[in-house]
């Protein structure tokens, strides 16, 4: 019995459709890990989209804050001359 088992999958190899199913089954693998990829490599940019709004939005602020104080401290400098 083994012998006959082990010449079963030589058979389905020699006709082919072993190999295509073996081809099939390795492309879609390949197709779920490249989808896997592209869903990762979607989610980072997404990250460093918001990562570099985010450091856009700090920036205006903190240029936002010193123009304040900047100008506070001017109205008070001329005031106090004055």
């Amino acid at each position: 019995m083994p012998a006959h088992s082990a010449s079963a999958p030589a058979a389905a190899v020699a006709d082919g459709t072993g190999s295509q199913a073996s081809r099939r089954s390795r492309s879609r693998a390949a197709a779920g890990r490249l989808d896997a990829a592209r869903h990762g490599f979607e989610r980072s940019l997404i990250t460093l989209r918001r990562a570099a709004l985010d450091a856009i939005d700090s920036g205006d602020l903190a240029s936002l804050t010193l123009r304040v104080c900047g100008d506070r401290r001017r109205h008070a400098g001329g005031e106090g001359a004055a």
